[in-house]
């Protein structure tokens, strides 16, 4: 499954839920779904963006590859510069 998929496939999760609970009308669904999906693909989009940043940054420094543990260690720092809650 694509990645846009899967974003849908989760957004499309998220809107039912919400109807579900009945915070959100069926007519008002699709919208629902479309915001969702656009806030998904942005916040993965940041997400990746700051992934990125840290290995670039660890890549710049280490001569091996970095463990996951490293990643997400210099993730956190990168995120805590730009302000973003990971």
């Amino acid at each position: 499954m694509s990645g846009a998929r899967q974003v849908e496939f989760l957004a499309r999760a998220i809107v039912n839920r919400l109807e579900d609970r009945g915070l959100v009308e069926f007519s008002d669904a699709e919208a629902g779904i479309l915001v969702v999906t656009r806030t998904l693909a942005d916040l993965f989009g940041v997400y990746d963006a700051v992934e990125q940043e840290a290995r670039t940054r660890l890549n710049g420094t280490m001569k091996r590859e970095p463990s996951a543990e490293e990643v997400e260690d210099e993730m956190r720092r990168v995120a805590a510069e730009k302000n973003i809650l990971l």
